[in-house]
């Protein structure tokens, strides 16, 4: 790509960036296993409903209006980092046309990042574990349902989650019985509450990561001391 054509890329996602509007009015996820499950601004089945102003389906948009739909989708800012995932997914959607399986296996492997890190600081507070939990059962979706195959008209539909699949709930009971929280803490986030990465901080590391061993011996002869000395790395050490 000639060096002018990437500025001028860069710009423009600049512009985009720049001019965003915040998500204005978030849904808040609730413990509802179904087509009407929403979250943020852009997780959900047919969530948001926005369509190219010529109304085609997004199936049948060329390139440029492809383009234009995926700016619509720009200008508002996910909610936190569950919903930019979801925002991405969308954009990915558009993009690829009827081809979904790249699209299904990234959001999947992002949510399972975004879980991962959040169920790493799971035990400092409620919200962290709710955050954990609602990565895990959106991207539980596209492990059992989206991923096998790619976009079928009989299944796919734009918006991308439907999470009514006994599968799903499968896998939900099983997350479930090891929640670390009271049963009186919602599962999810409640209103307000956004799961953002950046609030988690730096990794966790131990306090000590070395310790200095000392042994003592002794010479028979002379009884002189001998006090060699060696370090080991505790880090390197596995606990089941």
């Amino acid at each position: 790509m000639p060096y002018k054509n990437v500025l001028l890329f860069i710009a423009t996602l600049f512009m985009f960036q720049l001019h965003a509007t915040p998500c204005s009015d978030p849904a808040i996820a609730n413990d509802d296993l179904s087509k009407k499950f929403r979250y943020g601004c852009f997780c959900g089945e047919n969530y948001p409903d926005l369509k190219h102003p010529s109304k085609k389906s997004y199936r049948d948009l060329n390139s440029t209006e492809s383009q234009e739909l995926v700016d619509l989708y720009k200008e508002t800012e996910p909610y936190d980092d569950i919903d930019k995932a979801c925002q991405k997914h969308d954009i990915c959607f558009i993009s690829h046309g009827r081809k979904a399986k790249e699209c299904n296996e990234a959001i999947y492997n992002k949510l399972n990042e975004i879980e991962d890190k959040f169920g790493a600081y799971s035990e400092d507070n409620v919200s962290n574990d709710q955050c954990k939990n609602l990565a895990f059962d959106i991207g539980s979706v596209f492990n059992t349902i989206f991923s096998p195959s790619d976009d079928d008209d009989s299944i796919f539909d734009f918006g991308m989650l439907m999470v009514n699949s006994g599968v799903t709930v499968a896998n939900k009971g099983m997350q479930e019985t090891g929640d670390t929280f009271s049963d009186n803490d919602p599962r999810y986030p409640a209103k307000g509450v956004k799961c953002l990465l950046d609030s988690l901080g730096k990794p966790k590391t131990n306090a000590f990561t070395k310790v200095k061993v000392i042994s003592i011996e002794r010479n028979q002869n002379d009884k002189t001391k001998v006090e060699p000395t060696f370090t080991f790395d505790v880090s390197e050490i596995s606990t089941p």
